[in-house]
């Protein structure tokens, strides 16, 4: 019997459209078969009937139509990409030189970015930190002001907060004491943050009421776990904080370090216990004192209230405070700047320093993909007969740009992921630098999503950017040429037009990288070099902070004179001293100073230091005229003056003997000076010669302000560790209990003071570095690609009777003059560029001539090398073999 034949079924089920049956499609023409793996694909069934706009489509035929598009696009970029791979593997020495170029390119603009995530992108990790405004970018405000502010913006601001930037305090209890530093705030601080919490709870408002009533803390994840071990039943118990019990009531979160970014606060206590915590800041007596403006303030936006309107209602409050505190002032109107910025409104000078190295590396990577372009244009020579073949069998131009630009963006994502790698160990290298600051400043560069997709972003970009143009060039159509393998195709490449213009511009970049490298290392070995004014060999310095520990003047007093007497019996000590900061730390204490004299009184303020006796001496410190302090004949109400400062209060007068008034943090004082020092180095090293004020600290130790502590300085002939632990042991033996902090060498302290000259020239001079060695390789690759492609012509040459030394003279001459015109351009580009780096140069011009003469020399000897050894290979080609090249 016949097999029954089966009826017709429908394609899809539930739709009885029958244009969805097993029919012949009459509307769609006759499917052409592919010819080139990978470069044809049939039609689909319901082509023709979409390209026929007289015929009605269901809207069902459109969906499974475009379902259908789509499949056969990602199944033809999976063809593309196995393609791609197996190209890879059987050309892995082209992969690897690509791969790494981008890679370096791609790792210098991740390194960048992960500094400028971490410093400057991201929102804090509390609750809606998009609605969180920082009050006047990092200025600070008054306690009365931020009351009114808390009081009268409640239709702007949901709620306002208010803390002080950072204050040390002592951990005693169990272990060796340690100082740490935190903040106090306003009771509603971790409500109007919404600071995620791992135990426990944050400070509640009616703690924050009664100045030193209510002793609570909240513990930092990380000072929970490195000091108490992780302690699960943490909160309720107690702690002591500069020998006093705080209760700790909860433990932030591991991702919450506070408001500001560089500073990671390792507790929190109420704003009410400010002055135990700091006996320095009297809150008492600040709550009233509108000039006193101690405090950070952060707000959040009421529910669909803008930024800008926020900014309109909080300065109507402003005016109405400066009309009646500030009368005759012209003060700026209040900003507001989203929350989780850097201390003090640095933001605007990190932009600055951040948009030179984006520029730097930006030219990196565009050496990088013009290298690349050079290296793929070399390499599309080799594939024309390969691309000559698919266009000729039926491949569209697209489809044959499409497969390059696959390739392309596959080699960038390889080199990405190298780049990420080297980006990953640069970050962690620089986290590592520290700043000679007497306060922890701590970032956390780790790549985090953000970072990942930049990184991913750039690198598809890239390969598209450097994958372009060699595509479109090696699919313009010559195909007779082509398909004859001859050397004329890809749009007369013999001229190497394209090719020299990619050269050129890559010894243009790179001769600018060099020359700024070559700025910022003239600029390093200057700042090393620098006079400071004082003898860092041979002294130790170790700080302490008898007042957090509750110490009486009186205690102080004896103490000192008990570390003093203990520490010049150590064997190998020379002279001892105190002093309250170190200099180079970036961070001083400045006061008016008013000058008391007959022809009238002068001003100046002054970087002010409370020292000892013996501290010129031990620091090494010339004292021009008068003496230094001496605890028999001095008991405190003298001063010694710099030079810079004797300047402007004394112009072309002797300062000895003159009266001074210094107006401190609450009081002014009379001075009468008793001696002059020479000029030395205070805060930076790149510094011009600042005014400076000596106070004798051992009458009055309560002076010196806990944000720095007390340092007891030693020089003496004893290897550096030995008298470290000299000095330590003495003082542990007067006050086991009382922590030591910032030990270290002077040498160590003027080395971190170098952290930016020394960052700018190694990041630009690795810049550099790599910027040369692309460009290098561009020329290199150039000229043996000129070499080869005139292999026949060359041996023409030299069958006629030409001279090696001419054909030498002839490939390198070329090499040579595209490195001039490189080199010149570069030139012109670098002036213009240095004069933004001025700002960050030590003792060394934007336009430094031996810079701008060195740099080009060098680039040339570069380049000279680059083109002699395709040259000499030119010159040494048999004739006979390059008659019958190709």
């Amino acid at each position: 019997m016949p097999t029954p034949v089966p009826a017709p079924q429908t394609a899809r089920t539930g739709c009885q459209c029958p244009l969805l049956r097993n029919e012949p499609n009459l509307a769609a023409p006759e499917p052409r078969r592919r010819t080139v793996a990978g470069y044809q694909k049939p039609p689909t069934k319901f082509a023709g009937l979409l390209k026929n706009r007289n015929f009605p489509v269901p809207a069902c035929v459109i969906r499974i139509a475009t379902e259908e598009r789509s499949m056969q696009i990602l199944s033809t970029l999976r063809q593309d990409i196995v393609f791609a791979l197996r190209t890879f593997g059987k050309n892995r020495g082209f992969t690897a030189a690509v791969a790494v170029s981008i890679g370096l390119g791609i790792a210098a603009n991740t390194t960048v970015f992960t500094m400028v995530n971490a410093m400057l992108l991201g929102d804090l990790p509390v609750r809606a930190p998009d609605r969180l405004v920082s009050l006047g970018a990092g200025q600070s405000f008054a306690w009365p002001d931020y009351l009114d502010y808390r009081d009268q913006g409640k239709a702007a601001l949901e709620g306002l907060t208010a803390y002080f930037v950072i204050m040390p305090a002592s951990v005693g209890g169990a272990g060796e004491p340690e100082r740490v530093w935190g903040q106090t705030v306003a009771g509603n601080y971790f409500s109007v943050l919404g600071v995620p919490m791992q135990l426990g709870r944050g400070i509640l408002p009616d703690e924050d009421v009664a100045t030193g009533r209510n002793p609570v803390v909240a513990l930092s994840n990380g000072l929970w776990r490195r000091r108490f071990a992780s302690d699960p039943n943490i909160a309720g118990k107690d702690i002591l904080l500069n020998n006093t019990r705080y209760t700790v009531v909860g433990v932030t979160a591991p991702e919450f370090h506070g408001a500001d970014r560089g500073f990671v606060p390792e507790f929190w206590a109420p704003l009410a216990m400010t002055s135990q915590l700091m006996p320095d800041l009297p809150m008492d007596k600040f709550k009233d004192d509108r000039s006193a403006q101690l405090l950070m303030l952060i707000g959040r936006l009421q529910p669909g209230v803008s930024r800008t309107q926020a900014t309109a209602a909080l300065n109507v409050i402003k005016r109405r405070i400066d009309s009646a505190y500030h009368k005759g002032e012209k003060l700026p109107p209040l900003t507001l700047a989203g929350a989780g910025g850097l201390p003090g409104g640095l933001d605007q000078a990190g932009v600055g320093i951040f948009a030179v190295f984006s520029v730097v590396v930006g030219l990196v990577l565009l050496i990088a993909c013009v290298n690349v372009a050079s290296l793929l244009l070399a390499r599309a020579t080799t594939r024309r007969r390969e691309i000559g073949i698919r266009l000729s069998v039926g491949a569209s131009r697209w489809r044959v740009v499409r497969q390059l630009l696959t390739e392309s963006v596959l080699l960038s994502l390889i080199g990405a992921a190298l780049g990420f790698l080297i980006a990953w160990m640069a970050v962690s290298a620089i986290a590592s630098f520290k700043l000679p600051l007497p306060i922890p400043i701590a970032f956390v560069f780790r790549p985090d999503l953000r970072v990942v997709l930049f990184t991913a972003v750039l690198a598809v970009g890239t390969g598209i950017v450097f994958g372009l143009v060699p595509a479109l060039r090696a699919t313009r159509p010559d195909l007779t040429t082509w398909l004859k393998n001859e050397t004329g195709g890809l749009g007369g490449l013999r001229r190497f037009g394209l090719r020299n213009a990619l050269v050129v511009v890559q010894v243009t970049l790179s001769l600018v990288l060099l020359v700024c490298a070559g700025l910022f290392l003239r600029s390093l070995q200057n700042a090393a070099s620098i006079d400071l004014g004082m003898r860092t060999d041979g002294v130790t310095f170790m700080a302490f902070d008898p007042k957090l520990n509750h110490y009486s003047p009186e205690k102080s007093r004896q103490f000192l004179a008990q570390i003093r007497e203990r520490v010049s019996a150590v064997p190998g000590v020379r002279s001892v001293s105190f002093v309250d900061s170190i200099p180079l730390s970036m961070a001083e204490v400045s006061f008016d100073v008013t000058a008391n004299g007959k022809d009238g009184s002068k001003r100046a303020v002054a970087d002010v230091y409370n020292v000892g006796a013996q501290y010129f001496g031990t620091m090494g410190i010339p004292v021009l005229r008068g003496r230094e302090f001496d605890p028999h004949r001095d008991s405190g109400a003298t001063a010694v003056l710099n030079e810079e400062l004797a300047r402007r209060l004394f112009p072309g007068h002797n300062p000895l003997g003159q009266q001074i008034s210094v107006q401190g943090i609450a009081d002014k004082e009379q001075y009468e000076v008793i001696g002059l020092a020479k000029n030395a180095k205070s805060r930076t090293l790149g510094e011009a010669s600042q005014p400076c004020l000596f106070l004798f600290l051992e009458p009055r130790p309560e002076q010196a302000m806990s944000f720095f502590g007390i340092s007891v300085i030693a020089r003496g002939s004893t290897p550096p560790g030995q008298l470290e632990h000299a000095v330590r042991s003495q003082i542990r033996a007067l006050d086991p209990n009382l922590p030591v902090f910032n030990i270290e060498t002077m040498n160590e302290h003027v080395n971190k003071s170098m952290l930016l000259p020394r960052l700018c020239a190694t990041l630009l001079g690795v810049f550099g570095l790599v910027g040369v060695v692309l460009a290098t390789l561009g020329l290199y690759g150039v000229m043996s690609y000129a070499a080869r492609a005139r292999t026949r012509e060359i041996g023409i040459r030299l069958a006629v009777g030409a001279q090696p030394r001419g054909i030498l003279r002839m490939v390198a001459g070329q090499g040579l003059l595209l490195a001039g015109i490189g080199v010149a351009a570069g030139l012109a580009i670098a002036f213009a560029v240095s004069r933004f780096t001025a700002s960050l140069l030590y003792g060394v011009s934007a336009t430094d001539a031996l810079t701008f003469i060195g740099v080009p020399l060098l680039m040339l000897a570069v380049a000279l090398v680059a083109v002699l050894i395709p040259a000499r290979r030119a010159a040494r080609v048999d004739p006979l073999e390059a008659l019958h090249y190709e």
